[in-house]
């Protein structure tokens, strides 16, 4: 009897083990669709735009070009917008699409702030009629009456503005130590280049061996202006492998009594000598 007894005892464990396993596993899985229909309402809840709605706007950056007033008016549509629903990565872009905003940084600051800081261009040249030509050799088309038509004209086809750019630089870095300011650089279809300083002085290059030339201009460029004092340059024709050719433009005394008159001059009585 009592070996029979101990057997019952087994099966009544066995069924009390079972049934507390199962209980167990109803308890996880009902646990677990609690933390899931509790997740799903935060996130409707949160997804709702009248939870924590943007309110501020604060605007940043050093403005010259790019009003704040321009920037806000960019942002407010976006304003009233819930603050996880805030589309930052849009509004970058769409700020980014002002033709004087170089970079833009756009954070949210919680709980109702969005926060934007605004780099503008930074204007090195003209590019050809109605263009700017930034630092990274890029350029962009900002309203006429914003450009200052003081910084030197870059002229080039269609997708050589940094070649351009590069090539102005190199060339105003050459020309550091010499009295002259280069106003405009020209760039042919044909690959030429071509110069032009403050003064009217026209400085062809051609296509080939530039940087050995504008060299060899650098260092005879003062040696020629003093080389003739009752004349001065008119076109310098870098274009030969051994030697230059120059133009003069002569000046009169009473020319050059005149306001500006020695630089536009007639040259109809030049000069002209190769020099080797």
């Amino acid at each position: 009897m009592a070996f029979k007894r101990r057997k019952r005892n087994r099966k009544q464990l066995g069924v009390v083990a079972r049934v507390t396993r199962y209980g167990s596993l109803l308890m996880t899985m009902a646990g677990t669709i609690l933390v899931i229909a509790l997740v799903i309402t935060t996130a409707r809840w949160l997804a709702d735009s009248d939870n924590f709605p943007i309110t501020k706007v604060n605007v940043e950056g050093g403005f010259q070009y790019v009003s704040p007033e321009a920037v806000r008016a960019v942002v407010l549509p976006f304003v009233g917008s819930g603050f996880f629903q805030l589309d930052v990565g849009l509004i970058k872009q769409t700020l980014g699409e002002m033709p004087w905003v170089d970079a833009v940084v756009v954070r949210k600051v919680w709980p109702d702030t969005v926060f934007v800081h605004v780099k503008e261009q930074v204007a090195v040249a003209r590019w050809r009629d109605n263009g700017l030509i930034n630092r990274a050799g890029e350029s962009f088309y900002p309203d006429l009456d914003t450009i200052d038509q003081s910084l030197p004209l870059l002229v080039g086809p269609d997708g050589s503005e940094k070649l351009v750019a590069d090539q102005y630089k190199t060339i105003a870095a050459l020309l550091a130590n010499v009295d002259v300011r280069l106003v405009r650089l020209d760039y042919t279809a044909r690959g030429s280049w071509q110069l032009e300083f403050s003064g009217g002085q026209v400085v062809m290059l051609g296509r080939e061996n530039i940087d050995q030339r504008m060299h060899r201009l650098a260092n005879l460029y003062r040696e020629l202006e003093q080389s003739h004092p009752n004349a001065s340059l008119a076109t310098v024709d870098m274009r030969y492998d051994t030697g230059i050719a120059v133009q003069w433009r002569q000046q009169s005394d009473a020319e050059c009594k005149k306001p500006d008159a020695c630089r536009q001059a007639s040259i109809a009585n030049n000069q002209r000598e190769l020099i080797f």
